[in-house]
């Protein structure tokens, strides 16, 4: 059985509709992104987008220290760079709220959320 977190969010999504983002335990290792990718895919989850994890940074007022994520980590996002989707991806820092792009084969942490259904 999976070990959830589960942290509520409102979402301002163009439907303004109300989403919840359920969040895993973080994984063990840091991984590069592609294997980011497969691990979220093989317990049947998603990497979250660039836009949830600054979502969830600024409905905390930008705090660094936000409940089941460690400060110091930069965690894989899905999004990758536009032009350039064969060597590198965004990975959000909590500790300053951004989300530079960084090569595929750097190793970060890794937290996925289960699928929309």
């Amino acid at each position: 059985m999976k070990t959830l977190l589960k942290i509520t969010l409102i979402l301002s999504i163009a439907t303004s509709a109300f989403a919840e983002v359920v969040w895993l335990k973080e994984a063990t290792t840091r991984m590069s992104w592609n294997d980011a990718m497969k691990y979220c895919k093989d317990i049947d989850a998603v990497l979250p987008s660039k836009k949830v994890f600054q979502e969830i940074w600024y409905k905390n007022n930008k705090a660094s220290d936000i409940d089941g994520f460690e400060m110091s980590v930069s965690y894989w996002t899905s999004d990758e760079v536009k032009g350039n989707e064969k060597y590198a991806a965004y990975p959000f820092y909590f500790g300053e709220g951004r989300d530079t792009w960084y090569y595929k084969a750097d190793h970060y942490g890794v937290r996925c959320i289960e699928k929309a259904k």
